[in-house]
């Protein structure tokens, strides 16, 4: 079976929360890594980059006028991606602690997982 059969397949069965829950998952896994003291640059340069993405992506979805959150939650979320773009960039140029982006994808994970298993 080829991986886009897979993948497809896959996404079939998991929810949108889901696969939110497993990307930031992902991403978050990325940074601890990324945030060991003997991590190599080009881990921290894909964990960043890949953080910067996932917020992207995020933020999008946010701004999409179809979504249904409240518009106070919408711009809190896209305040919070913001930092995390902001805090990725400054990352990239010099070796800073990683903890406050992995916290704060921690963070959304917990309210999602919560929201997942009150659903």
């Amino acid at each position: 079976m080829s991986y886009a059969a897979y993948a497809g397949a896959q996404s079939a069965i998991e929810s949108p929360r889901d696969l939110e829950i497993r990307a930031i998952s992902h991403i978050t896994s990325q940074l601890l890594d990324a945030n060991k003291p003997d991590a190599q640059p080009m881990t921290r340069i894909r964990a960043l980059n890949g953080n910067m993405r996932l917020w992207t992506l995020l933020m999008e979805y946010l701004a999409d006028p179809a979504n249904a959150l409240p518009a106070s939650v919408k711009a809190n979320y896209i305040s919070l991606g913001l930092f995390a773009h902001r805090t990725s960039m400054a990352a990239l140029s010099q070796r800073s602690d990683l903890s406050p982006l992995i916290r704060l994808n921690t963070d959304i994970l917990d309210a999602l997982d919560n929201q997942r298993r009150a659903a």
